[in-house]
This record gives structure tokens, sequence and C-alpha cells, in this order.
């Protein structure tokens, strides 16, 4: 599981934030739909955990419920690579 903190911004009225995946080298994997609250725990399935190491996280601006498309279609709001603490 992941945990995510969303420390400013917000979903536009009409949109929500989705997070994704996205292994080195590899195209994004959709983690799901984030909630409005600013914490959340994001479960990884176990087929990406590998994924984890070395990936990066980014969150975009969707329709409601998400990307219809498999691959973000709205704007890129955040990007960062996951590091192991």
């Amino acid at each position: 599981a992941l945990f995510v903190e969303r420390q400013r911004g917000a979903a536009q009225p009409g949109r929500v934030l989705e997070l994704w995946l996205i292994p080195e080298g590899g195209a994004p994997v959709s983690l799901g739909v984030l909630p409005a609250a600013s914490l959340a725990r994001v479960e990884v399935p176990g087929a990406l955990a590998p994924a984890l190491t070395g990936g990066t996280l980014a969150v975009s601006d969707e329709p409601p419920g998400g990307s219809t498309t498999g691959a973000p279609t709205g704007d890129v709001l955040a990007v960062g690579p996951l590091t192991e603490l």
C-alpha cells in the first residue's frame, strides 16, 4: 500500500484526481481515483509492486470515475519519483 498526502490543491468542480504509477520505461497504470480527503491509502496490486522501485507517481485531472481510456486524459498536475525509505 502507498499512503498519499495531498498538501495543496484539489479537484476542480466536476472533476477528480487520479493517481498513476509509471514503471521505469513503461506506460502509466492507474492506481485509482483519489478521495477528496487529503490523506489516502492506495492499495497497489501485487503484480505492480516491483514497479514501485524506480517508478514514478503522477496525478492527473480526470472526469468523474477516472480515465476511461486506461491512460491519463486530462492535465498532469503532479509528477514525482518514488523513493524507498
